[in-house]
């Protein structure tokens, strides 16, 4: 099987990269990072497209806010277009920022995505994936699937975007403050990304055309307070904990997220992914 993995430089890519080649897949990856912009690439005929490329992290957007939309949508439509020359099966990561405020509890898929209120530039990409994905699911004869990951972390995650747990896991072992975010309360589910990964890999396989799967371990919710602490534990750092307000350190287009936790049922009915790590051995891991 011949797939072109674009991003597969990146996190998550790299990951994914590493698990489709361990079971003998023919892999083609496009990133900037290897010198290959999607804009400008040439893509080798596939059976499967999956598209991971794009702006990452909470600070990783900001630089390029105002032009997220633009970026988003076009990078969409080339591997749209390529995969409907070829008849490819489409994997599109999408995110879970696309839900955007929801009431407390776990979110499906069926829950409206919400606009907030602002134009911070994590709005301006969430409206950009969903945009991106509303014309893909609206593609006739594309066979396209839409993953939303939630709160992916892990070894080779990086702190230039923003991510927290990177971030955090710096400063415990710097001996600095870790920062928290107000109010610190805001709940998370982090997921390993090798159980994301084998999501993604299972979307492709198992995965009915047109639908949308949240991936994400619920059963790894916590508030970013007690991530604080948890890795300072498994650190054995002796940093304190300072809650921060986000938009004094980075500017008016930073927002922080809402309350993020997945119920992923559908993956787990239909693809028959079951997420395996929880949040200790997200942070060990992360820590290698």
């Amino acid at each position: 099987m011949t797939v072109v993995v674009t991003g597969g430089a990146g996190f998550i890519g790299s990951h994914l990269v590493d698990l489709l080649r361990d079971r003998g897949a023919d892999v083609e990856v496009i990133d900037r990072a290897t010198g290959s912009d999607i804009e400008h690439a040439e893509f080798p005929a596939a059976d499967v497209v999956y598209h991971l490329a794009g702006p990452v992290g909470p600070v990783g957007v900001l630089s390029q806010a105002g032009r997220i939309v633009t970026d988003i949508i076009r990078d969409a439509a080339i591997v749209r277009d390529v995969a409907l020359r070829d008849g490819a099966r489409l994997v599109y990561v999408s995110t879970s920022e696309v839900y955007g405020p929801q009431p407390a509890g776990r979110t499906d898929e069926h829950a409206p995505r919400v606009i907030a209120a602002g134009h911070s530039a994590r709005q301006e990409y969430a409206i950009a994936k969903l945009a991106a994905e509303t014309m893909l699911l609206n593609t006739p004869d594309l066979d396209v699937v839409i993953i939303r990951p939630f709160n992916v972390a892990g070894p080779r995650q990086r702190t230039e975007g923003g991510f927290v747990l990177p971030r955090f896991i710096e400063q415990a072992l710097a001996g600095k403050p870790l920062t928290v975010y107000q109010p610190g309360t805001q709940r998370r589910a982090f997921t390993h990304v090798l159980d994301i990964v084998e999501g993604i890999a299972l979307a492709a396989s198992k995965g009915r055309r047109g639908q949308v799967y949240n991936l994400g371990n619920p059963a790894n919710e916590c508030d970013i307070l007690t991530l604080a602490a948890e890795v300072i534990e498994a650190t054995g750092s002796t940093s304190a904990i300072e809650v921060v307000d986000p938009v004094t350190l980075h500017g008016p287009a930073f927002a922080e997220a809402p309350d993020k936790v997945p119920d992923p049922t559908r993956a787990i009915e239909e693809l028959g992914w079951r997420p395996k790590r929880d949040r200790l051995t997200v942070i060990r891991d992360a820590l290698a």
